[in-house]
């Protein structure tokens, strides 16, 4: 589009920069899309074809994914997964001591019920607040442990301007992989957070 004083967008100028783009495959609306993240597969439902037609990417019920993410079929992303896995150092967390659950109200827009969790496995406090990461850190002494524990716990517990109720079952935890910074976390937080 070039507007009346001559100028034109920057989209204008990419187009005539670049020769038209051909795609593989555009996958639909209800689709399952899928990207590996160190050894995890995480996959997702698209919910938008967006971008049309020139710059196609997905919208979907965990993020956004590009065209080319939806060229590798579910199956195929699996064994990537389970192939890069050997390369890490992992825990699955579970059967936690002195373990408190707790779960927040719905939330507004999407329904979405958020959970909090903190407990002791071995030397090991496990925590995930509302909006967070899951972590496993591990301690060098009792005292410094059950320190952390009742830190996470009080903030977890006292917070002001969340509603909650306390759960009796464990909440499934992810697998986690060991960090440079010395503990284990999501394998999100330890892609991103070398």
């Amino acid at each position: 589009m070039i507007y009346m004083d001559g100028q034109v967008t920057i989209f204008e100028v990419l187009k005539a920069l670049e020769p038209p783009k051909k795609f593989e495959r555009i996958l639909s609306v209800g689709d399952t899309i899928g990207r590996v993240v160190l050894g995890e597969l995480q996959t997702a439902i698209i919910t938008k074809v967006d971008g049309l037609p020139d710059y196609p990417f997905y919208r979907t019920t965990r993020c956004c994914y590009s065209v080319e993410e939806g060229y590798k079929d579910i199956s195929e992303l699996e064994q990537i997964a389970e192939e890069n896995r050997k390369k890490y150092r992992t825990i699955i967390p579970m059967n936690l001591a002195d373990r408190i659950t707790v779960e927040y109200e719905p939330r507004e827009c999407d329904g979405v019920v958020l959970w909090a969790q903190i407990g002791i496995m071995d030397n090991m406090l496990f925590w995930k607040k509302r909006w967070t990461y899951q972590f496993l850190e591990p301690y060098d002494s009792d005292k410094k442990l059950r320190r952390a524990y009742n830190k996470a716990k009080k903030e977890i517990l006292e917070d002001p301007y969340n509603k909650y109720r306390i759960v009796e079952d464990e909440h499934p935890m992810r697998r986690l992989y060991w960090s440079s910074h010395g503990f284990f976390a999501d394998a999100e937080y330890v892609l991103w957070n070398h």
